[in-house]
């Protein structure tokens, strides 16, 4: 059960940590919705869709951590994919996020089982 709390303790840290760094970058980039700027391309607006997503999953994660993780690992997949089909290959700065994502899922546990503690 330490495990599971070490896990949990760790996705919330991070998640929060990414969230503070990252979240200036994406304000930064200008114009950060997607699909508005014509020269956006495919990739670009796979990423400016994902990332409110993980942000939002990440900072949900603290009260939700099932949820919050559900939604990086499904909004990171989905934009990986998209990269992934149209010829960028995988982005692999965003497997650190993903890896977070999977940690809030993991630390939750199986339904319906109370923590120790």
């Amino acid at each position: 059960m330490k495990i599971r709390l070490w896990t949990g303790w760790i996705a919330r840290i991070t998640g929060i940590a990414i969230v503070v760094l990252f979240l200036p970058f994406y304000f930064g980039y200008g114009n950060p919705l997607p699909f508005l700027n014509p020269d956006y391309t495919a990739h670009d607006n796979a990423w400016l869709t994902a990332f409110p997503f993980i942000f939002i999953g990440f900072i949900l994660g603290w009260w939700y951590p099932r949820i919050g993780g559900y939604m990086v690992v499904l909004a990171i997949v989905g934009a990986q994919l998209v990269t992934f089909i149209i010829g960028y290959g995988l982005v692999i700065l965003m497997l650190a996020p993903l890896l977070v994502g999977v940690l809030f899922i993991v630390s939750e546990g199986k339904r319906g089982e109370m923590p120790e503690g």
